[in-house]
């Protein structure tokens, strides 16, 4: 094993230790983003829940509102449905003067109608800013995996010249971090 040998082993091992760095500092990024997205959600969330429930009981004799506002039926499981069934509720709300005025009765007022449209968009801002990041962190995960296991073959084939030059010396080869029994 020469200089040039031993010099392409610490570069790949400097380059793979860059990539680990980097991996973590996107797995914090990802991870910073989900707490903000889910802070953000959590919220919309609850207003929304209130807003619902508030609304089945107001108009539950008027189904037509019901429909007209996407809350019969199940509360949204996914996030998709989520984010449509709140922005069918307050944009039905909104472009709906003569409702706005009966929503008024129940503290649904054009400014929360607002408030919450605007924590939905921000919501929304939220969401594709923790998917770029999940994305950013996978992304770097192969990487990492991909040089990780460059460096692993490096080291197999530098134990294997090792054990090869230290067969009468097993204890030097200890010296490289290795166990040898004796």
């Amino acid at each position: 094993m020469d200089d040039a040998k031993v010099a392409e082993g610490n570069n790949l091992y400097t380059t793979t230790k860059n990539i680990w760095e980097l991996n973590k500092k996107e797995d914090t990024e990802s991870g910073v983003a989900s707490n903000s997205y889910k802070a953000k959600f959590d919220e919309l969330e609850s207003i929304f829940k209130r807003h619902r429930n508030y609304t089945l009981i107001f108009f539950k004799k008027q189904p037509d509102v019901l429909v007209t506002l996407g809350v019969k039926g199940r509360f949204p499981a996914t996030y998709n449905d989520f984010f449509d069934k709140v922005k069918q509720f307050y944009s039905g709300i909104k472009n709906d003067p003569p409702l706005q005025a009966k929503m008024d009765v129940i503290k649904i007022t054009s400014s929360v109608v607002d408030s919450s449209l605007a924590i939905h968009a921000e919501l929304l801002a939220e969401r594709s800013n923790f998917d770029k990041e999940l994305s950013e962190s996978q992304d770097t995960t192969k990487s990492k995996n991909a040089a990780l296991m460059e460096l692993k073959e490096w080291i197999e084939d530098f134990d294997a010249i090792a054990k090869i030059a230290l067969y009468d010396n097993p204890q030097l080869f200890e010296s490289l971090g290795i166990f040898v029994r004796s």
